[in-house]
């Protein structure tokens, strides 16, 4: 059974998984990021990982999921993330001592294709949707079983429209970061989004306002992208979904307020299955798609 070695590269943490040709992690772990120490040590830190690994598992290849828009072409970064000198790096050429393929993919797309894979009679779908609401918000879209990645890579951006006439982003008042900022200044000890929400679930009328307005404005978001797309199928990802079916009917509720009465109910909407592996497993697929097929 042949390995490969599957990377998740984060803003705070790189995730990274042996996986054999049946997409099963074999062995997974996690590491620090760390980017104000710049591209060069996070592209050294992959280079550490394969060798260490190596040693153990005959690595036959290298699947990197990464923020950023991917040149699929050259596997370097057109738009990268704040990351110092990320914009320099080329995976190919950087990780070429290595002596494997190199496949590179974005992180949402990543997640996108490993979710798509999960979904009853995916490839048969007109259109799908994946978003990931996070620190930001992105998105990816399949029509007729096929990403659609746009002119120049980046198609499915979402998190960057712009949603009210003070100039803000989706991902500027709907991400979870957004939801976080708003509590903070209700309950500045307030961390995370599993603060507010346990808040919210001990009805806190300060809090459920607050997240009212978060579950609107990314309701208005989801809402234009139906519009736009008219998927059959949309995924959601990232950690407030951990909130599972009370997540689901919470937006469903908001999104039914939002949506013209034709496009109500005209897809079905779930949250994404893998969690945490599913960027490794995603990246992993588009080795697959660009190597073994």
């Amino acid at each position: 059974m042949k390995k490969y070695l599957t990377i998740d590269i984060g803003g705070t943490d790189i995730k990274y998984g042996v996986i054999n040709e049946n997409r099963k992690l074999l062995y997974k772990s996690i590491t620090p990021t760390n980017t104000h120490l710049g591209a060069k040590s996070v592209i050294n830190k992959i280079k550490v990982i394969f060798i260490e690994l190596s040693k153990e598992h005959k690595l036959e290849g290298l699947a990197i999921s990464t923020t950023g828009v991917i040149d699929e072409e050259t596997n370097s970064l057109l738009s990268p993330p704040s990351i110092p000198d990320w914009n320099k790096i080329n995976f190919r050429r950087d990780l070429e001592e290595l002596n494997v393929n190199i496949s590179v993919e974005n992180d949402v797309n990543s997640m996108a294709l490993c979710e798509q894979s999960l979904v009853e009679n995916s490839n048969n779908l007109k259109s799908l949707l994946a978003i990931t609401v996070g620190t930001g918000i992105g998105g990816s879209f399949f029509i007729n079983g096929k990403m659609h990645k746009g002119h120049r890579f980046s198609a499915g951006e979402c998190g960057k429209m712009i949603l009210n006439d003070k100039g803000q982003t989706f991902e500027e008042i709907a991400a979870t970061s957004a939801l976080v900022k708003s509590a903070k200044e209700v309950y500045p000890e307030i961390e995370n989004g599993l603060d507010v929400f346990k808040l919210y679930d001990n009805n806190d009328e300060k809090i459920i306002s607050i997240v009212n307005t978060f579950y609107k404005n990314l309701a208005r978001g989801i809402a234009n992208m139906i519009y736009l797309l008219n998927p059959d199928h949309i995924i959601i990802g990232g950690g407030v979904t951990n909130r599972g079916d009370k997540f689901l009917k919470e937006l469903d509720y908001h999104l039914d307020k939002t949506l013209l009465p034709f496009f109500r109910k005209s897809y079905k909407l779930s949250i994404a299955k893998n969690k945490n592996d599913a960027g490794m497993i995603g990246a992993f697929i588009n080795y697959e798609n660009t190597f073994l097929k």
